[in-house]
């Protein structure tokens, strides 16, 4: 099982080494994805009386399908590039959100459909759907110490971030003309250079980057087990597996950027997986 484990997620790894030229390599990639890494993720949870084939092809399926929704929350925001209207930054943060829980599900081997969430800024606001309909709320501790560091330099968007969904601020900071940036994704929020801050195709660009964020989060599902079961011998923990979501995945998809970015090619930015995708559905890739 581990070789097998191994091959999967040695097979994910690979997706971002192609770029995104047309929407069906998009969502090719998406639904790949998301069907490995929710199926290494259903192997290490399922419980040991279960089937190894009947779990490999549900988390397959249901990987697969949050995949897709994925791809079409993407499209959607791209959709909003064109229209400027608050209604397609919405249904885009939505559907992605219903992609994302749909992954993470698979990946903890349970049904599709058992737990739904939305993450807004620091926020996670779970809906448990499974026996009977619960909401939860949970902070993303690394999300919220942005905040805090985000908040007390920049000026806070109010407009925007109602009208995206998205925790948005600007600065005039001399670290955009100095890095050649006008915006960037911290976890949970977003810094736009104040010149730009109108661009929506900047705003559009930086949503990618949360989402991709999102894409990775399947990894927390790996540490279930473990967690539980310090949580089922210790309170604090407990109560910190109650009230935290803790961003681990944060530290592979850093990692998996990073291994993309290559300083020494002429156009290095977008040959840059991440960037190549979040150019592509935000209409600046040139």
């Amino acid at each position: 099982m581990k070789n097998l484990i191994l091959s999967l997620l040695l097979i994910a790894i690979s997706f971002p080494a192609y770029a995104q030229a047309n929407d069906t390599e998009a969502a090719l990639y998406n639904v790949g994805f998301g069907a490995i890494l929710s199926t290494i993720g259903a192997i290490i949870n399922k419980s040991p009386d279960q089937p190894l084939g009947k779990t490999i092809k549900k988390s397959l399926w249901q990987g697969a399908l949050g995949g897709y929704v994925t791809f079409e929350s993407k499209r959607i925001l791209r959709e909003a590039s064109r229209q400027q209207q608050w209604e397609y930054f919405w249904a885009a943060k939505l559907v992605n959100a219903a992609g994302t829980s749909i992954k993470e599900n698979a990946a903890l081997n349970n049904n599709f459909y058992d737990k739904w969430h939305l993450n807004i800024g620091f926020s996670r606001i779970e809906f448990n759907t499974k026996d009977k309909f619960s909401v939860n709320y949970k902070f993303m501790p690394v999300a919220l110490v942005y905040a805090v560091g985000i908040a007390t330099q920049t000026k806070f968007e109010l407009e925007k971030t109602l009208k995206t969904g998205e925790f948005i601020f600007s600065s005039n900071t001399d670290r955009f003309v100095t890095t050649n940036s006008r915006g960037i994704a911290f976890p949970g929020h977003i810094v736009l250079y104040s010149p730009d801050k109108n661009d929506v195709g900047l705003i559009k660009h930086e949503i990618i980057h949360i989402y991709q964020s999102h894409d990775f989060s399947i990894f927390n599902a790996y540490l279930n087990k473990p967690i539980s079961k310090w949580s089922s011998k210790n309170k604090i923990i407990n109560w910190l597996d109650k009230h935290l979501y803790v961003e681990f995945h944060r530290i592979i998809q850093r990692s998996a950027y990073w291994i993309e970015y290559e300083p020494t090619t002429s156009n290095s930015y977008y040959d840059n997986f991440f960037e190549h995708e979040a150019g592509y559905f935000s209409y600046t890739l040139h």
